[in-house]
């Protein structure tokens, strides 16, 4: 697999604020420097990254994720609601804290799901609330299905006291329509629940339906609707920065009650603050080289690495969709966003009984032999959820290199192949 160059923009300023006798380095180019030079001076100590922050994070990078708010969803941001966090996965950890004080609290949960949720509510002893995506519709919410899974919960005796959103979607690559965003607007507000807005993949969006963050919709929609508690999630560990081991990101918090805003600072506060070289790479994201504020070298160059990731995204995502859909036994809706696809997998009634007789998820024993027989790396739709007898598996277009990435597909279609044969 080939590894991704990181921006070059990105890793120079990060280089200059390490290690500030490359401020001098002809090395780096001015604009780098220049923006390395302005950051260390907004936090007024020049060895900018070897000291806690405040437990918000720098004001600067603050700022700049108010600034990119602002711009993205034309709605007035509070930069006190503005936390810097290692990862979006630090925030959540953060709110479920507040959330689920016990077992009699629940939170609901897509499923399909990313797995940090069920483990974060399990660690805290809280009780997780399915409501089950429609992959009929592209994985899109079955209202009916969220409402009657609430009821459930409330019926045997669960406090449920907010959703989680992923959009776009993890494990399914969906992006969430308006209707469905405004829907879910509308059950917050009458079950006093607040929204777990997972944004993390929001310029990960590859064809024609546009990424809407939930701020946006929450405060163009009338009262009492716009009064819904919500806190959104970022991370510099996806979109197509994709540092995920500088651990950056931020959440916002939206409508929530003061004393509660003072809870959340007080956790916050345990940890002193998120980590500072996350907190710069956050900075960068949100506020990458500009026309006007930076040299068109510089800009150009940037656009060019930007364009190279995000085109390799979106051609591997129509490539992996089309590839899938025509392996027998495999069926996947379009990756309208995110990293993966979903398919389903219509395995024979061999291959499941194979897998109980040796303790396995029919899924996970595919995967198993998928890793064994072509290398390909993928995860079992039964460590992610799914309906009752049906089976899935997540596969990323992450590969850098298509060419190379469409050879591992034709190897996992040769595996199919001999996987059905051998069960059939």
């Amino acid at each position: 697999m080939c590894i991704r160059d990181r921006f070059s923009f990105d890793r120079d300023v990060l280089s200059v604020i390490v290690n500030p006798k490359l401020m001098n380095s002809n090395e780096i180019s001015k604009d780098a420097r220049d923006r390395a030079q302005k950051f260390i001076k907004s936090v007024e100590y020049p060895d900018a990254l070897g000291a806690y922050t405040a437990s918000h994070g720098f004001t600067v990078t603050r700022e700049s994720v108010k600034k990119y708010i602002e711009e993205r969803d034309g709605v007035p941001t509070n930069i006190n609601n503005i936390y810097l966090t290692d990862g979006a996965s630090d925030g959540v950890r953060t709110i479920f804290n507040l959330l689920l004080r016990g077992p009699q609290d629940g939170v609901m949960i897509p499923i399909p799901q990313y797995p940090l949720y069920s483990a974060l509510i399990a660690l805290l002893s809280g009780k997780p609330v399915p409501y089950y995506l429609d992959e009929s519709k592209c994985w899109g919410l079955d209202m009916d299905n969220v409402e009657a899974n609430y009821k459930k919960a409330r019926d045997a005796g669960t406090n449920v006291r907010g959703i989680v959103i992923i959009n776009p979607g993890n494990p399914t690559g969906q992006v969430m329509t308006k209707q469905n965003m405004e829907d879910i607007v509308k059950f917050c507000h009458k079950n006093s629940l607040a929204i777990l807005a997972d944004e993390v993949y929001q310029k990960n969006v590859y064809r024609e339906k546009p990424f809407i963050s939930f701020k946006k919709v929450v405060h163009n929609m009338s009262t009492p609707y716009n009064q819904v508690e919500l806190i959104s999630f970022h991370s510099t560990s996806k979109g197509v920065v994709g540092e995920c081991g500088l651990r950056g990101g931020y959440m916002e918090l939206d409508n929530i009650d003061p004393f509660v805003s003072e809870q959340i600072l007080k956790l916050r506060s345990i940890s002193l603050c998120s980590n500072t070289v996350g907190q710069v790479m956050t900075e960068l994201m949100v506020n990458p080289p500009k026309a006007g504020v930076n040299s068109p070298e510089v800009v150009a160059k940037h656009q060019k690495e930007y364009d190279i990731v995000f085109g390799g995204l979106k051609k591997r995502s129509i490539l992996l969709t089309d590839k899938l859909n025509s392996i027998p036994g495999l069926k996947t809706n379009n990756i309208e966003g995110a990293l993966y696809a979903y398919p389903s997998i219509f395995l024979p009634e061999r291959a499941i009984k194979a897998a109980k007789e040796k303790g396995l998820a029919p899924d996970a024993m595919y995967c198993v032999e998928a890793l064994e027989e072509c290398g390909l790396v993928l995860v079992p739709g039964s460590g992610c959820g799914q309906k009752e007898g049906t089976y899935h598996f997540r596969i990323t277009n992450l590969i850098f290199d298509t060419e190379e990435f469409d050879q591992a597909l034709e190897a996992f279609k040769k595996f199919n192949a001999k996987f059905f044969a051998k069960y059939s």
